[in-house]
């Protein structure tokens, strides 16, 4: 009885019509205010470049998101206008603040200001603000990644297999957008269906072959579906099957440092590469610069082999084998430069799209789309500004969510609902590790989809730590208090 009890509750949302227009209202009038503040269309070079080309020819890239630019190219291009992408993704913004308030809603049950102003406080984040005026992957990306979210906590409310496999596409679909998604929602795809046995028996039994029944179905289909996608990545991006064609060389900017003579062996290219390296190779730094910059690793690799990408492929991961910790240990070094004046300060001017297109994407930009992007790169509106101002706030959520995401664990530990807290602590959790083993550089636009989950995390926090000081109050205590006879 118990179990129906729960599961009944957990079929029931609690949000009103009235609730929802509400939040859904004031979201689209805020959107709507930015909209007509700021509405120029940013580019980062050369990351748009490639999702203009992929929505200009409906193409794959071996390195960025085809997915994205084939949104574009559906969503945006046909209106003729750059605005048209703003407008897009503004709606699809709203969409990620709705997402925040319904979990904070309905599947936590928090009371309808506990969830609303945080939908409403993000829908003004100078992250999101800043990066739906950007012809990049992160707004349509975080919208999928939060989605994938939403329907893994349907599927441990109700322990409905079908659920399951949905989440698996939304991860896979929020990998297609950004592949540092990848990781997480492999992490939840496995963890998910431990949490739903643990912690809530299918058919409230206890028995063992029910729950590894469900665990086994579970990992079968976490299995197919990525098989799936590796196999249809192939076909739509005429690479061969995989998550991303140029995994070597994207790994290269992320363990150059621990890249030795000796991990070539055998590769066709002597380690003796490695002399001929203009740019340091032990300067964590520069990593990221191995695989862009000319006097590099990665373009120096294209010239000695046929077979560069498998090369990269090969030495990556055996200098990741040979001292496993080494990435760890760069990576935190690499958390310091949030802190460092100047660095933090070229990463942001990086990350807000100083660099000016070259005459040639000037060229291509209007024959793909028709739009003229001169002069964009220098231009300052509200938006820019806005986000360029927020380096302090955008590092607090990435070192505050960790201690967040374990004190929203240990508050739902003891509710009807621990699951779902729990979700959100992994997720959360899975968002930092993720930024400390992957993230190569000091950048802003990675915390992208931090103030998401620094927001609910924070209103459960509040909302907890505000009952706690209700209850304990004594003015609390002499009302309980009134109704107890006289000794």
């Amino acid at each position: 009885m118990e179990f129906s009890a729960r599961m009944q509750a957990a079929l029931v949302p609690p949000v009103t019509r009235m609730e929802f227009a509400w939040v859904a209202g004031a979201l689209a009038a805020v959107k709507l205010a930015w909209l007509v503040v700021d509405h120029t269309l940013r580019y980062y070079m050369g990351d748009s470049m490639t999702y203009l080309h992929s929505a200009a020819f409906l193409t794959g890239t071996g390195g960025r998101s085809f997915l994205y630019g084939w949104t574009l190219r559906f969503t945006a291009l046909p209106f003729d206008s750059p605005v048209a992408v703003i407008v897009n993704q503004a709606a699809w913004s709203v969409l990620i603040c709705i997402a925040l308030f319904i979990f904070l809603r309905v599947a936590l049950r928090l009371p309808f200001w506990w969830s609303a102003v945080p939908s409403w406080l993000l829908a003004t984040e100078p992250a999101q603000v800043f990066l739906e005026r950007m012809v990049m992957a992160e707004t349509l990306g975080l919208l999928a990644f939060v989605s994938m979210f939403l329907v893994f906590s349907r599927y441990l409310a109700t322990g409905d297999l079908r659920w399951y496999l949905l989440a698996c596409l939304g991860g896979l679909a929020a990998a297609a957008f950004r592949m540092n998604f990848l990781p997480i929602a492999i992490g939840l795809g496995l963890t998910a269906p431990l949490l739903r046995v643990l912690l809530w028996p299918p058919d409230g039994s206890s028995q063992r072959w029910p729950a590894w029944r469900h665990i086994g179905l579970a990992m079968l289909i976490l299995g197919v579906t990525n098989l799936a996608y590796t196999q249809a990545y192939g076909r739509a991006t005429h690479y061969p099957p995989g998550y991303l064609a140029y995994t070597g060389m994207m790994r290269i900017g992320l363990v150059a440092p621990l890249i030795r003579p000796e991990h070539f062996e055998g590769t066709g290219v002597s380690g003796t590469i490695l002399q001929e390296v203009e740019l340091p190779l032990d300067d964590h730094w520069q990593r990221g610069h191995h695989i862009w910059r000319p006097d590099g690793l990665w373009p120096l690799l294209e010239k000695r082999s046929d077979q560069p990408e498998l090369v990269a492929r090969t030495v990556t991961r055996r200098a990741l084998l040979s001292e496993p910790l080494g990435l760890l240990r760069i990576n935190i070094a690499t958390l310091g430069g949030y802190f460092h004046d100047r660095r933090s300060e070229l990463r942001m001017l990086d990350d807000i799209g100083v660099i000016p297109p070259s005459d040639r994407d000037l060229e291509l930009i209007r024959e793909w789309t028709g739009w003229d992007a001169r002069g964009i790169d220098a231009l300052e509106t509200p938006a820019r500004r806005f986000f360029a101002g927020s380096t302090t706030w955008l590092t607090l959520c990435l070192f505050a969510l960790a201690p967040l995401a374990l004190a929203t664990a240990a508050i739902g530990w003891r509710t009807d609902r621990r699951e779902q807290y729990l979700l959100l602590s992994l997720a959360s959790l899975g968002l930092v590790a993720n930024h400390l083993l992957f993230a190569h550089i000091v950048s802003y636009r990675y915390i992208h989809p931090f103030p998401w989950f620094v927001l609910a995390n924070l209103s459960i926090v509040l909302a907890a730590a505000t009952s706690w000081w209700v209850h304990r109050s004594p003015k609390s205590k002499g009302q309980a208090g009134q109704g107890r006879p006289a000794s």
